[in-house]
């Protein structure tokens, strides 16, 4: 479990506003702490919506059906291990990059 892997989450329980059901979420904690750990720090992934800078990136990786996805940084959380399904993919160095951009915005 890595910084930048997009697994598979279930977000269950939830409530509105925040995210529910099994969907994509992106790990953002750092990669030595996620060994530690039992939990970690997830942006949770929409095919809903459009790219709104700095809170929500499109993806340029397939997740599923073939429409776009979006990282919603409004929606970050911290997570238990428990929670993570499967792995789909990790997210390009590219993508990571505009992230950290996107999360100074939105968090300082």
């Amino acid at each position: 479990m890595r910084r930048g892997d997009i697994y598979w989450v279930n977000f269950e329980p939830a409530s509105p506003p925040e995210f529910g059901k099994t969907r994509p979420a992106l790990i953002v904690s750092n990669s030595e702490q996620n060994a530690v750990l039992s939990s970690l720090v997830v942006l949770p992934i929409s095919s809903r919506g459009t790219e709104i800078w700095p809170l929500r990136l499109s993806l340029a990786v397939e997740i599923g059906r073939s429409r776009t996805s979006y990282v919603v940084l409004p929606g970050i959380r911290q997570i238990s291990k428990t929670r993570l399904h499967e792995r789909i993919v990790t997210a390009s160095e590219q993508l990571l990059h505009r992230l950290d951009e996107a999360l100074r915005l939105y968090l300082f």
